[in-house]
């Protein structure tokens, strides 16, 4: 019934909406589950604090209630986080705007605020984090928000659509648009890029979710079709959290509008996100010498004390946001909303959009496939996806799930450390048990991939196994987060994650190296600013 192209959060949101109508789906992606733009994230669920200042109060309305939903069916995913959002004197925003903002804020969230916000004086606020000392800081407040882990809420879509009949298909590059005699969008033609097979791929309805390429399938689709996306470029990057030892997440606002955020994630602080026009090919994003310069300096400017330079990053990463251009308007005002065009063809794209709202953006789109389907007798029915927990969600609360898998411990592996445990619960939700179950198996497989780090060599094997992970990317990027976490980027575990991979993956030698080498690219494809700076 429908063929959905692009495997990131809005892609994955479209397949797992369309299955749990009953509909039989066929979800296509080029590369790896959210390997585009959907890791690459400032990894929040939020309302959009900043689009209050440029009036567009229903798209924070819309992303509150979004974040709600989020955070009861994907507890293990949406974490309720605290953040301190300092106010200077001369600069930024002044106290009485920050009062009034938080209020808004507040109240659109209908009484499901994550915590209701708090003015704090100068005195208070450096008691909570000193690190913003500032002759400059005048006050702060503190709001609730949620943070999430961007790859893992794209994979349990994709999981979660699978579980409701859809087939998923990794590595699987479209290459142009099938049509039936009368013009109408009715599949596509693609290569598995491991076999180098060719596929025909024959659909009613045909939903293009590909982010900053979708202007690419309007065009196969309709060689006049004018170009509607604005990619603007988001980098970010993250520093030991040793040299910027945070208790909570901080919002920072810039001179030039923009507002930054400083993320504790265990032993790294996450420290972004720019917003720039992209004016080269979308498949060949990095941050820019620039982005990292502008980054650094917002968080000398914030965080005066920890002098923080260029020799302090871990690592960068950057994405493209595909936003929806409006003529005159800059990048930084250009609406996060998202949009729905349904193609003469039948060709239904969905773009713009943020990854709070991507639930409902997968609801909408597939409404907007209901023509093209009724045209061939099928009904799209109601969606299913607004109350649907994801498969992780423990049918627990959080804290006491953790205490579950405390208490089973022993059976497994007595050796996993406390801070493990808790990790695997909001990484894996209830699917922890099936990680414990390996370290039940080989009690090796409990040995941490990087020393001082939560992760174990068990999630390696269980990411081969149940998680469609294909390559050391996939694995020490998103299924973990080695990438940007540790301080090697993974490097020094890269051989022996290699070894667990290679194994389950039945490698050749030469299969194994150049996984490893292909790895290794990727890392220094995130530091190549410092060669170009």
């Amino acid at each position: 019934d429908v063929l959905v192209i692009g495997g990131g959060i809005t892609g994955a949101a479209v397949a797992r909406d369309a299955a749990a109508r009953g509909l039989t789906v066929a979800l296509v992606e080029k590369g790896d589950w959210a390997s585009g733009t959907s890791w690459r994230s400032s990894k929040l669920i939020h309302g959009g604090l900043r689009y209050l200042k440029t009036g567009n109060v229903r798209l924070v309305f819309e992303s509150l209630s979004e974040r709600a939903r989020l955070s009861r069916l994907a507890p293990h995913l949406v974490r309720p986080t605290d953040f301190l959002f300092p106010a200077y004197r001369g600069r930024g925003v002044a106290p009485w705007q920050l009062e009034v903002g938080l209020t808004l804020y507040d109240l659109l969230a209908l009484g499901r605020s994550l915590r209701r916000h708090r003015r704090l004086s100068r005195e208070e606020t450096l008691r909570r984090e000193r690190m913003l000392e500032s002759p400059e800081l005048a006050a702060a407040g503190l709001y609730g928000d949620g943070r999430t882990d961007d790859a893992r809420l794209t994979l349990e879509n994709v999981l979660d659509a699978a579980l409701l009949g859809a087939v998923p298909v990794s590595r699987a590059a479209v290459d142009a648009l099938e049509k039936d005699g009368h013009g109408r969008a009715r599949g596509a033609r693609a290569r598995d890029l491991e076999s180098g097979r060719e596929l025909v791929i024959r659909a009613r309805s045909v939903v293009n979710a590909t982010g900053p390429w979708g202007d690419t399938l309007r065009k196969w689709d309709d060689p006049s079709a004018h170009s509607v996306l604005r990619l603007s470029r988001g980098a970010h990057l993250t520093v030991p959290a040793a040299r910027l030892p945070l208790g909570e997440a901080i919002a920072f606002p810039m001179d030039d509008g923009r507002l930054l955020f400083a993320i504790p994630y265990g032993s790294v602080t996450l420290l972004g996100t720019t917003d720039t026009d992209h004016r080269g090919a979308a498949d060949d994003v990095r941050a820019a010498p620039e982005d990292v310069a502008y980054i650094l300096a917002a968080a000398r400017r914030t965080f005066p004390t920890a002098g923080i330079s260029d020799a302090d990053v871990v690592a960068t990463f950057a994405s493209l946001r595909p936003l929806v251009g409006q003529p005159g308007v800059s990048v930084g005002e250009t609406s996060r909303e998202d949009a729905i065009e349904v193609a003469p063809s039948g060709l239904v794209t969905v773009t713009g959009g943020k990854l709070t709202t991507h639930v409902r953006m997968g609801r909408k789109a597939v409404d907007a496939a209901a023509k093209p389907l009724a045209e061939s007798g099928v009904s799209t029915g109601r969606s299913r996806t607004s109350d649907r927990p994801f498969p992780g969600a423990p049918d627990q609360p959080m804290p006491e799930f953790v205490e579950l898998l405390l208490g089973a411990r022993e059976p497994a592996d007595p050796s996993l450390s406390d801070d493990t445990i808790s990790h695997l619960a909001y990484r894996y939700g209830r699917r922890a048990w099936e990680v414990f179950r390996l370290t039940v198996e080989d009690r090796s497989l409990g040995r941490p991939i990087v020393e001082g780090l939560p992760d174990i060599d068990a999630e390696i094997v269980f990411a081969a196994r149940f998680e469609d992970t294909r390559s050391l990317i996939d694995a020490l990027a998103r299924r973990t987060h080695l990438f940007w976490q540790a301080p090697g980027q993974g490097m020094e575990a890269l051989e022996r994650a290699a070894d667990l991979l290679g194994k389950e993956l039945g490698w050749t030698p030469d299969q194994r190296r150049g996984a490893c080498d292909d790895y290794a690219r990727e890392v220094a494809r995130s530091r190549e600013w410092k060669q170009r700076s």
